[in-house]
C-alpha cells in the first residue's frame, strides 16, 4: 500500500487535498468558537428552580454481628444448594433478580455453587461496613469430593445489603462472587 502511494502522484495529490481540507475545517472551527462566542447564555441559564435531590452518604457503622450469622447461613444454603426455601427469603433482589421461588427452588440460581468443608468456620474479613451495607471476603476450601468446587480454596466476596434499603432492616445477601484473577503466562 506503501509502495502504490509513493508512485502514485494522483494518491498523493489526493492525500494533500484531503489533508488541506482538514486544516481549513480545523481553522474555520477554530475562529467560530474563539471570535464569535454564544450570547444566549444557555449553559448559564438553569433548568429548575427546585433544588437537587442529593444522595446522602451512607454513615459507617461497625460490623453488625447479625450480618455475619446472615452469610455464614448463605454459605451453608445457597452456596452448598441445601434449604433453598430460607437461602430465598435472605436474599436481596440485587442477587435473585426476578425468580420467583419455584424457579429457586430447582436450584439454577445466579450463586456459584461452592463444597466449602470449613463454611461454619471460615472468617469473615471485612471489606467495608456501613449502616446499610457491609461486604466480607471469605476464603473456602472444598471438600474431597466435592461435587461443586475444585481441588483449590478459593476466595469470596460476599455482600449484604440491608432490607427496603432501611438503617434497621434484615440484612439480605446482595453478592457472591469469588475474588479470582486469570492467571498470567509468563512469556521467555
Amino acid at each position: 500500500m506503501l509502495e502504490n502511494f509513493k508512485n502514485s502522484p494522483r494518491l498523493q495529490r489526493r492525500a494533500f487535498f484531503g489533508s488541506l481540507a482538514l486544516l481549513a475545517a480545523g481553522i474555520v472551527a477554530l475562529l467560530v468558537t474563539v471570535l464569535l462566542p454564544s450570547k444566549s447564555h444557555a449553559l448559564d441559564t438553569p433548568i429548575s428552580n427546585q433544588p437537587a435531590d442529593v444522595v446522602k452518604k451512607d454513615p459507617s457503622a461497625p460490623v453488625d454481628p447479625a450480618a455475619i450469622k446472615i452469610a455464614r447461613q448463605f454459605l451453608l444454603t445457597a452456596v452448598q444448594r441445601k434449604n433453598l426455601d430460607w437461602a430465598y427469603d435472605h436474599v436481596h433482589v440485587d442477587l435473585k433478580g426476578r425468580m420467583s421461588r419455584r424457579q429457586w427452588d430447582t436450584g439454577n440460581i445466579p450463586v456459584i455453587p461452592y463444597d466449602a468443608q470449613n463454611a461454619k468456620t471460615t472468617a469473615f474479613i471485612p471489606q467495608f461496613s456501613l449502616q446499610r451495607e457491609v461486604e466480607f471476603e471469605v476464603a473456602l476450601v472444598p471438600k474431597k469430593h466435592a461435587i461443586y468446587a475444585g481441588t483449590k480454596p478459593l476466595r469470596f466476596y460476599i455482600a449484604l445489603r440491608r432490607a427496603h434499603d432501611r438503617k434497621n432492616g434484615e440484612w439480605l445477601v446482595s453478592y457472591f462472587e469469588p475474588h479470582w484473577r486469570p492467571p498470567i503466562e509468563l512469556t521467555q
